[in-house]
């Protein structure tokens, strides 16, 4: 006989309740169970991620790919017992046997070293750092004596290098190579810097790696006005102009002069003053050859000095050609030109101007031209003006003002034009001379001239311009006080791409439609 069981709601719901409660913590503890008996897999990372040194004038760059580290630092930098901070995801970073700390372990880094990176697995990853291998020099430096006269050679070649055009004043010099990362160099005597001799500097090359080997002989040949004048390369080089004043130069390269009140003094007044002219107490006699390259930026502040220009005077055997000024910033008293104030029977050819050229008129000699102040003659001896221009804005106060030359005197003016504007007093100023007392030949001036004569603004009675030419329109100006020989054109006859005469010719003129006159072999236009 089965017994019946009577249950209440409430005894119900407790039995009910604690079979869950016995459901809830044996599942916990089933899963407790699972988890203790599951084994994780170890980390396979390696990687050396960022890599650096105590010392922070050496840098390491990281080539995943690769695996491996490039080292940069200056040359003479000492690698022999340096730290390196690194990150790495791996376990352990080692060294042969020697594990590394990070920041605190010391190598020589002038040797080839192997970084080896253990991960959690075991595994593990070289990263291999060699020192650089090149012996290739990346350049020589030079110091005179005086302790101003710097130059610096590039582009050097295994062997003999003979290089010409040494700047001035290098007089017991002493020479430094300069090294790629980690070389070393050796030389008989000393092992950083000779002093020169006619044998030249010879010396070797060993790249950090200690195996690398290249060896050098640097020959300067001796001074030779006429076959290896003296290079200027740099706005100090300039200087030596001046203390040479019967010697040739020739200019390397382009030259930007410092700006006036910068950091860069090339004389005790610069700052205030700017450059101060070559042969200012005494005449340049020399040759400067240009070759074809350019001054930039020459700025002249001296309104209470006389013949102010790049060169102060050149004398009666002075030369300058093939130069070109641009970005000029020239004020003066008296005779003022960009290139050069006063030439007293001094040859220029090829040479061209630009930017501005003021004189206040202080002194009894009043001449400002965009190329030349006055062109003077040397007891009877002609100066001479060929094959040059200015696009110069000129003006003077109390002066003879014109675009190329403010008073042409005795001397040749020939295939040269002027295209700058020319402010001057009463009628004295000129689009190409301001006062002319010579023969000007196959020349022509466009810019414009606030009063005065369109190519001439003065003219002696025996003085002629034969086959000269000026722009009615753009000077502003009908007539010109020239002798009767220039002819003024309009602004299409002028541009129309032919010869204005049969002596124009295509030896020093290039003629384009639409366009001025050029000159053959001046740069600038």
């Amino acid at each position: 006989m089965i017994k019946k069981l009577k249950i209440t709601a409430q005894q119900l719901f407790k039995y009910t309740s604690m079979l869950a409660l016995l459901l809830v913590v044996g599942y916990s503890c089933s899963n407790e169970g699972l988890d203790e008996g599951v084994v994780k897999p170890l980390s396979s990372a390696k990687a050396i991620t960022a890599f650096s040194f105590v010392n922070p004038v050496v840098k390491g760059t990281i080539d995943e790919s690769a695996h491996t580290i490039s080292l940069t630092f200056p040359s003479g930098t000492d690698l022999t017992n340096l730290a390196a901070t690194f990150t790495t995801t791996g376990t352990k970073v080692t060294i042969g046997d020697v594990v590394q700390v990070s920041g605190t372990t010391k190598n020589n880094f002038s040797k080839a070293i192997t970084y080896t990176v253990t991960a959690e697995d075991g595994t593990k990853q070289n990263y291999t750092i060699t020192p650089p291998n090149s012996a290739d020099i990346l350049g020589f430096t030079f110091e005179g004596s005086n302790n101003e006269t710097y130059w610096e050679l590039s582009g050097l070649k295994e062997g003999t290098n003979t290089i010409n055009n040494a700047p001035a004043d290098l007089d017991y010099i002493t020479g430094f190579p300069i090294l790629p990362p980690g070389a070393e160099v050796t030389q008989s005597g000393n092992n950083e810097e000779s002093d020169y001799n006619t044998t030249g500097f010879s010396f070797t090359v060993t790249a950090a790696d200690g195996k690398t080997k290249k060896s050098y002989v640097i020959k300067i040949p001796a001074y030779n006005k006429d076959t290896n004048p003296y290079g200027i390369y740099t706005p100090t080089h300039l200087l030596s102009i001046d203390n040479n004043l019967l010697e040739s130069f020739k200019i390397m390269n382009d030259i930007t002069m410092p700006a006036v009140n910068g950091t860069e003094i090339l004389s005790p007044d610069y700052a205030t003053s700017g450059w101060t002219p070559i042969g200012d107490f005494e005449s340049f006699r020399g040759t400067i050859d240009g070759n074809n390259h350019v001054i930039k930026n020459l700025t002249i502040k001296r309104t209470s000095h006389d013949d102010v220009a790049f060169i102060s005077t050149l004398g009666a055997k002075g030369v300058v050609k093939n130069l070109g000024l641009t970005a000029v910033n020239i004020q003066g008293s008296g005779n003022v030109g960009a290139l050069v104030a006063n030439n007293v029977g001094g040859t220029i050819s090829y040479c061209y101007s630009t930017g501005t050229v003021t004189s206040s008129g202080f002194s009894a000699q009043k001449h400002v031209g965009g190329l030349v102040g006055i062109n003077n003659d040397a007891n009877g001896k002609p100066g001479k003006l060929l094959n040059s221009y200015s696009t110069v804005n000129v003006s003077g106060k109390d002066s003879f003002v014109g675009g190329l030359v403010g008073y042409n005197y005795l001397c040749n003016v020939e295939n040269c034009y002027a295209t700058g504007s020319v402010t001057g007093p009463y009628k004295n100023g000129g689009g190409l001379i301001g006062k002319n007392a010579s023969e000007l030949i196959n020349c022509y001036a466009t810019g414009k001239v606030e009063t005065g004569g369109g190519l001439v603004g003065l003219n002696f009675n025996w003085s002629s311009a034969p086959n000269c030419f000026w722009d009615i329109q753009t000077t502003g100006q009908t007539t010109s006080d020239d002798g009767g020989k220039a002819v003024g054109k309009t602004t299409a006859q002028m541009t129309s791409g032919t010869p204005y005469s049969n002596t124009w010719t295509a030896a020093n003129w290039t003629f384009t439609a639409g366009k001025y006159p050029t000159l053959v072999g001046v740069g600038g236009q």
